[in-house]
């Protein structure tokens, strides 16, 4: 690869966590306003997304560590779209509606934790090259954002203004559909680089909205 190619994915892994370490603070700055604790799933998630595109834009900046690196990369990115797709799940329920809900969210926290550091740290010795799983992860993905679109869907009825955060969701949809069908044909660059531009969009869309919500309140 050279190092143009290489630039532009560094360049955009580093864009895609910016913004979803953005996400994540507005997110953090909105549950201490709101205290609502289901809330504190959307900042864990961004948060985990982030790590995982600035792990992405390392494994370009330095591909000698690119084994190591890419198992960050697959691991974050799918605890991030978990732990999105919980948020939405538990919003409801009972399960962050208790006073020890934030603990929960913790403790879910620090065993995702302990598999990542469990997993990278197998990685080099027992478990298969991140290559031979990555449509695994990427099927996973799917769907995990296909169940955030689909709640988001049922919502728009009371709430049309989320019909932004649908768009931005779609978008994240999209960028694991296009990394998928570049897992199925390697030699399809242009869904790999397609799938980066996709993802800053559909982050992006998401940081305008969470800021205009901000204004207006």
């Amino acid at each position: 690869m050279d190092s143009l190619t290489a630039g532009f994915f560094f360049f955009g892994g580093f864009v895609s966590a910016g913004l979803a370490f953005g996400i994540a603070y507005l997110m953090l700055a909105s549950f201490r306003t709101i205290r609502s604790e289901y809330l504190l799933g959307f900042p864990i998630g961004f948060t985990l997304l982030g790590f995982s595109n600035a792990f992405f834009g390392l494994a370009y900046l330095m591909p000698f560590l690119e084994g190591v690196t890419s198992w960050f990369y697959l691991l974050l990115d799918c605890y991030g779209f978990a732990f999105l797709a919980f948020t939405y799940f538990f919003r409801k329920s009972s399960f962050t509606s208790a006073t020890s809900g934030p603990r929960r969210w913790y403790f879910l926290l620090a065993i995702s934790a302990a598999v990542v550091v469990l997993a990278v740290f197998l990685s080099t010795s027992f478990l298969p090259s991140f290559r031979e799983v990555d449509g695994f992860f990427r099927v996973v993905n799917l769907g995990f954002v296909g169940y955030m679109i689909y709640s988001l869907n049922r919502a728009l009825k009371k709430e049309a203004e989320l019909s932004s955060v649908v768009l931005g969701f779609t978008f994240l949809a999209i960028d694991q559909y296009s990394l998928l069908l570049w897992v199925l044909d390697r030699g399809f660059d242009w869904a790999f680089v397609f799938a980066q531009l996709i993802r800053i969009t559909g982050l992006a869309i998401l940081v305008a909205f969470i800021i205009r919500e901000f204004r207006r309140a």
